[in-house]
């Protein structure tokens, strides 16, 4: 590749980064978003130390373990477009919590989504999550953030989830917010502890 054509490359790969969020979630109605202006610390020990462990670790860049695609769904989903499609990076352990990065792109501009997971009863953290799923009690979810598209449709953060200590295997969706149909989903259960 000539070396002007990797410097444009280059170049927009920063602007992608500049323009990405990084978020801490303590849980649904409390939430950060690193570098928004002046915030409240949060009062809890806690919180206080799983939001400075977080801002070092997002804002370092501290790299992934693994990589996932998001896909369109089946019949039960809903297909935005043919082109929707998104990436999970996650790190497999994580200090009281969850971390990864998320891409999405091809959704709808301007529009609202929500990040979920969501367990089996048959699979670890399953119990540790804080929703049922209506009509299956036995299976638990968490719709944990919801985020606002580009007017591309694309949307691209870091993410620092706190969560109960344990291991989990969970799918990721995301889901539109008008009829909470998923719109992507990443096609095999994954692994991470929270520990």
């Amino acid at each position: 590749m000539k070396l002007s054509v990797l410097l444009v490359l280059a170049s927009l790969s920063a602007v992608a980064r500049l323009g990405a969020e990084d978020v801490v979630v303590f849980s649904r109605t409390d939430v950060r978003v690193l570098g928004a202006g002046s915030q409240e610390a949060p009062k809890d020990p806690a919180k206080a130390a799983f939001l400075a462990s977080a801002r070092t670790d997002l804002q370092g860049h501290a790299p992934y373990d693994v990589e996932f695609p998001l896909i369109n769904p089946p019949a039960w989903g809903r297909v935005v477009s043919p082109q929707t499609a998104g990436t999970l990076q996650i790190r497999r352990s994580y200090a009281h919590g969850f971390a990864f990065h998320l891409g999405l792109e091809h959704l709808l501009p301007n529009h609202t989504y929500v990040l979920c997971i969501n367990g089996r009863p048959e699979h670890p953290g399953n119990e540790l999550l804080p929703e049922s799923v209506p009509g299956h009690e036995a299976e638990k979810f968490y719709d944990f953030y919801t985020v606002t598209t580009d007017e591309g449709g694309g949307y691209h953060a870091g993410f620092a989830l706190m969560l109960s200590p344990g291991a989990y295997n969970v799918h990721f969706y995301v889901k539109d917010t008008s009829d909470f149909k998923i719109v992507l989903y990443g096609l095999e259960y994954f692994d991470f502890t929270a520990i």
